[in-house]
């Protein structure tokens, strides 16, 4: 699935400009523009860019609330959709520290697929919803490295701080025990929008397109 992400913010200034360049001296004419802009993202593939992006739009909308003296609780959320099998952990840990700090509140719906580093970056929504029919996969993932020994090696104790992460991560945001976590860590587990439900892997199953 292609990745879908708003103009830039960058082309949010530029198109300020062409309107009035006077316009673009304060950020504050850019939090005048907090209504009228959606914050609603979806996720497919990650990779760096994916990270980056999401990252960026975070920061950019905590900065917008932060300006207008918002409190967490009066701010609008950001929603981020996704239907993702996977990809990049280094861009999946980048969204997950940028939902963790934001006090913007992030909400996570998974519209379809939430595997892998998918499944990790739903997880560290402060809200997470899913579709009735979507579904979940856990594992911890592909090590795959080349080079000498010595740099299997080294990287190979780097991915255990990784896993020894993704661990904590996951005991922290949803209601798996660590017990099931070691029982189910060294293969795929698939889960319905029920069964992420009953272990806290999402707070609720929506049946209305409008997410509260």
């Amino acid at each position: 699935m292609s990745n879908f992400i708003k103009p830039t913010i960058s082309d949010l200034l530029n198109g300020l400009k062409e309107n009035n360049t006077e316009a673009i001296k304060s950020f504050d004419t850019v939090v005048n523009l907090h209504s009228n802009y959606n914050r609603q993202f979806i996720v497919g593939d990650i990779d760096p860019d994916v990270g980056e992006s999401i990252e960026a739009y975070i920061r950019f909308f905590n900065k917008m609330d932060d300006e207008a003296g918002l409190e967490p609780k009066d701010r609008e959320p950001i929603m981020i959709f996704i239907d993702s099998y996977g990809g990049d952990l280094g861009a999946c840990f980048t969204m997950i520290d940028a939902i963790a700090m934001s006090k913007t509140p992030v909400y996570t719906i998974n519209i379809g697929s939430a595997y892998s580093a998918g499944f990790f970056t739903f997880i560290a929504g402060h809200k997470k919803f899913a579709y009735p029919h979507s579904s979940f996969l856990y594992h911890e993932g592909s090590a795959g490295t080349s080079g000498t020994a010595g740099q299997f090696e080294n990287f190979s104790a780097f991915y255990k701080k990784q896993l020894a992460q993704l661990k904590e991560h996951t005991l922290k945001h949803t209601n798996i025990t660590e017990e099931k976590y070691n029982e189910i860590k060294k293969e795929d587990f698939w889960m319905t929008a029920e069964e992420a439900l009953a272990l806290g892997v999402c707070d609720e199953i929506i049946t209305s397109l409008e997410v509260k």
